[in-house]
């Protein structure tokens, strides 16, 4: 896997783009800036947006070839981010560390999917929050970006159980035209979660 997302990332441009993730950037706007947290991060344009705003951020992917474009992008914006390129397993949460998290298109299956979302609610702070965006079920219908395996793509329902534990203020599915880049370009199904940390 770590060779797939080395040679994805390969080429010279950004494949989803340098600009943020629209539902990731509207949200982040909402939020006095403290310390983020962005799993499966890729070549950086929501950590790079993120430290522009005057977040403090911890990133991680499995590719070293995007940490590369990462930290360029953020030198040409002359912000700073952290990036630890390691497998989900082995990155270090630390609990009640966070004051917000993004999970923007990080598709795992199964107990790699229920190990991510249980780290990311022990990570929040309390009253931190928790921002998602990824593809829908029913993405499997386009060819607009996004896994081919059902496996890898969410419900409402999943996402009601992984995320038992936050208060939910926002979970719906979403008919929306993606223009990141080469691979998320297109009419998509997509679902939305924002929970916050009670306690």
């Amino acid at each position: 896997m770590n060779s797939f997302w080395d040679t994805r990332y390969s080429i010279v441009d950004h494949v989803y783009g340098k600009e943020p993730n629209g539902f990731f950037a509207s949200q982040l706007e909402k939020i006095v800036p403290g310390r983020i947290l962005l799993p499966g991060e890729g070549e950086g344009r929501n950590a790079v947006y993120a430290a522009t705003q005057g977040w403090t951020v911890d990133a991680f992917d499995q590719s070293s070839v995007a940490r590369e474009k990462a930290l360029k992008l953020a030198s040409e914006k002359g912000v700073q981010i952290s990036y630890s390129v390691c497998l989900l397993q082995d990155f270090p949460f630390q609990p009640n560390h966070y004051d917000a998290a993004g999970l923007i298109f990080f598709h795992a299956e199964g107990s790699s999917r229920r190990y991510l979302h249980r780290k990311m609610y022990e990570s929040l702070k309390p009253g931190g929050l928790l921002i998602l965006e990824a593809f829908h079920k029913e993405q499997l219908k386009n060819d607009t970006g996004g896994p081919k395996s059902p496996e890898l793509l969410f419900d409402e329902e999943e996402l009601t159980l992984d995320f038992a534990p936050f208060k939910t203020l926002l979970l719906e599915k979403r008919d929306i035209v993606l223009n990141e880049g080469e691979f998320h370009r297109g009419e998509s199904n997509v679902i939305r979660f924002i929970g916050k940390k009670i306690k």
